[in-house]
């Protein structure tokens, strides 16, 4: 099978001659999106290669390829695809990208215009306003359990593809799903949430012709966010296929094949008229779109939960109101669980209670949160009949400091892990996970010390070694702090201390 290895990651990757375009007929990269593999395009390949040379691959982490040890991101995944088209020496191509595969198409475009001929984005995930972007990313999130894609399968599938649940084309994306680790597909989502304004501003910029391709029946990214789209994007144009979902080149691949063939082949035609009025009838419209600034800037939601419980909304602190209504623990929760149900919500926070009246309960507790945050203009809650989301600019210092808890562990360096794990411990004290003390939230709280005690323990063997033993004993007392009752952490201590006594 063929592959291309990157810095001793196997990314699997086939290359399509065709047997009816004339050897010198252009090359046409396609790339599928997240949680699926190359074999998504299978239905539309017929159609393709009459025209052109078809190259596809799998994303790191899905179908065959590698996931490799790097942390995903989309810059990464963007130098994959450029390094397999360099190793196949191809120069030019036109290039497809499917849902989230549409981020490395736009950054082909946006970084190597010179090499792009023309670009298909279909059903690129961009939405207005960014908010919508970070509750689809959490809603996705809440989806994927610790060890199966199932669930989200479940969600995703029936609303990509009008495919009956039965069918051979149903089975195949179930199989690609489960291939697809679900923190590879996590990363995946969170790299998009964070890319999603830099990849809109690069489409703003873009010179290369540009079709958004929607189906007509896509109940994710209806046809009219791709006319939102065009309307911000120079030389693009919106295209919708009927009676299509999502996945338009596998409900309709015969008409999509013909659509982008024609679009690759004659680029953007936009009707032209020299009539003064006509050309200047749209124009307000037009320089809104593109000129004008955010008449309101976001408010910042920062919530402390690190040593003691505070809230602010726009720099000013909310004091009062969080002792009632369960504001305080229903306002804890939402924020360390961004995307949840009602049910889920309930029945975490108050399983003791009857569904039914739970839920009335919820819907008071919620009206007085929402007061409190001034959410009628902030708008840092969203909520509809099954659902709860938070969104805006928010900041938590308790989620920080559980990133950068990860990004310790995670770190294989040992010199950038004692620089990591010394600002970690430097902002840490005896009581800063006291407010986490509820029923819920005690499991997060238990395997947080655990990643600490785990960490201390690195940071006093690590001191201990080059000789610093005032600052080994120290982190030995916080693996205490964590771990009292471990059996033999007060030996540990005892030895370090008789050596620092030594020592001075």
């Amino acid at each position: 099978m063929p592959y291309v290895t990157r810095n001793h990651v196997k990314i699997y990757y086939e290359y399509l001659l065709s047997s009816t375009a004339p050897p010198s007929a252009d090359t046409l990269l396609i790339i599928h999106g997240a949680g699926l593999e190359l074999r998504s395009w299978d239905l539309i390949i017929p159609y393709l290669e009459q025209h052109y040379h078809i190259l596809r691959y799998d994303l790191r982490g899905h179908g065959l390829s590698d996931r490799g040890t790097e942390q995903l991101s989309w810059e990464l995944l963007f130098a994959d695809t450029l390094f397999l088209v360099n190793s196949l020496g191809i120069s030019t191509f036109y290039a497809a990208g499917h849902g989230a595969g549409s981020i490395c198409v736009v950054l082909l475009g946006a970084y190597r215009p010179e090499m792009v001929l023309g670009i298909t984005l279909h059903s690129i995930p961009l939405f207005f306003p960014k908010s919508t972007a970070d509750k689809l990313t959490a809603h996705r999130k809440s989806l994927v359990d610790n060890h199966s894609m199932q669930r989200l399968a479940d969600y995703i599938i029936p609303l990509i593809t009008l495919y009956e649940t039965d069918s051979p084309q149903i089975k195949m994306l179930y199989e690609s799903f489960n291939k697809v680790a679900p923190a590879t597909y996590l990363d995946l989502w969170d790299g998009f949430a964070a890319i999603h304004d830099d990849i809109f501003a690069q489409l703003k910029r873009n010179t290369r012709p540009v079709a958004i391709i929607s189906g007509n029946l896509d109940p994710i990214y209806p046809p009219y966010l791709s006319g939102l789209q065009t309307a911000y994007i120079r030389n693009s144009q919106c295209m919708t296929i009927l009676n299509a979902s999502n996945m338009t080149f596998y409900d309709q691949p015969e008409e999509t094949g013909r659509q982008m063939h024609h679009f690759f082949q004659n680029g953007n035609i936009s009707p032209q008229s020299e009539d003064a009025f006509l050309q200047a009838l749209h124009s307000e419209l037009f320089e809104m779109l593109h000129g004008q600034p955010d008449t309101v800037p976001a408010k910042l939601l920062r919530v402390d939960l690190m040593g003691q419980f505070q809230v602010f909304v726009g720099g000013e602190k909310i004091i009062e109101g969080w002792n009632r209504r369960y504001a305080k623990q229903l306002l804890m929760y939402l924020i360390l669980n961004p995307s949840v149900t009602r049910e889920q919500l309930c029945d975490d926070l108050w399983g003791e209670v009857a569904a039914g009246k739970a839920r009335h309960n919820l819907r008071m507790y919620l009206t007085h949160l929402r007061k409190l945050l001034q959410d009628e203009h902030n708008g840092f809650l969203s909520l509809d009949k099954g659902h709860i989301y938070m969104n805006g600019k928010i900041q938590c210092d308790l989620k920080t400091f559980i990133e950068q808890i990860d990004e310790a562990l995670s770190e294989q360096n040992t010199h950038q892990k004692q620089l990591l794990c010394t600002r970690l411990f430097d902002v840490l004290h005896p009581g800063s996970l006291r407010t986490l003390n509820d029923d819920w939230i005690l499991s997060l709280r238990s395997r947080l010390e655990d990643k600490l005690f785990t960490l201390s323990l690195f940071m006093s063997e690590h001191c201990s070694m080059q000789g610093a033993l005032a600052e080994a004993i120290k982190y030995m007392e916080w693996a205490v702090h964590f771990q009292p009752d471990h059996e033999d952490l007060q030996v540990r201590i005892d030895n370090l201390y008789m050596k620092y006594n030594k020592q001075t």
